[in-house]
């Protein structure tokens, strides 16, 4: 009895330790599978069971087992014909991801569109000034945000987006609202807005940076247009 419970605790950590286990190891976990058939602790069924959890439920794998166990392959062959297996398997999966991976990159759209700032608070002490340009870019993949920066006319990063919102509105309008970090001076509190249109591909609208501080928390610090 104890044997067998033994082997039934074997069996377990077997099933569901071999999942993580990458595809370069998992020739080994395969073969105890097939030593614990091969001295009938494990049944056919059993056997198939183990591979499914091991996601290599492989009709080939199944095929050299029952040549194994008739002793038509010897141990090196079946050592060898299951690592040449895996190794296909694996490179299936890879570039089967590639292609997900590929498919997905297809679907982002990245917008580029420059504003000019029209407003300047009192507040301000810079060096920005009216008709300043501002460069921005923003990559979507249906209405997720991707990547998004803003930089000044010099392609120098000057505020850093933290976790952008996109929202979708009526009429291809949009709006997209974010904290951001005033990379010159991080420690101001501000918050970044964008509220535009989707106009023959472009981007058309308007950009407003708040202040969010103190009393004066809600004043609008710059505001830029699209030119």
């Amino acid at each position: 009895m104890n044997k067998i419970i033994k082997n039934l605790i074997l069996v377990f950590m077997l099933f569901f330790s071999s999942n993580n286990i990458a595809y370069g190891e998992k020739y080994l976990e395969v073969i105890k599978l097939y030593d614990l058939y091969s001295e009938e602790i494990l049944d056919i069924d059993q056997l198939y069971s183990g591979l499914e959890k091991m996601n290599i439920s492989n009709e080939n794998i199944k095929n050299l087992i029952s040549l194994r166990k008739s002793d038509i392959l010897s141990e090196d062959d079946f050592v060898n014909g299951i690592k040449k297996i895996l190794a296909e398997v694996s490179s299936l999966e890879n570039k089967s991801k590639e292609n997900e991976n590929d498919i997905s990159k297809q679907n982002i759209i990245k917008h580029e569109f420059q504003t000019e700032i029209t407003i300047i608070h009192s507040f301000i002490i810079s060096d920005f000034k009216y008709g300043e340009i501002w460069n921005h870019m923003i990559a979507l993949d249906g209405e997720k945000i991707i990547e998004m920066s803003f930089k000044d006319s010099k392609n120098n990063d000057l505020i850093k987006l933290r976790k952008p919102k996109f929202k979708n509105l009526k009429n291809n309008k949009f709006a997209i609202r974010s904290s951001a970090i005033y990379l010159p001076e991080p420690s101001v509190g501000i918050r970044y807005d964008l509220k535009g249109e989707f106009v023959n591909n472009k981007i058309v609208g308007e950009v407003e940076i708040t202040y969010t501080e103190s009393d004066e928390a809600g004043v609008v610090l710059l505001r830029a247009k699209t030119n």
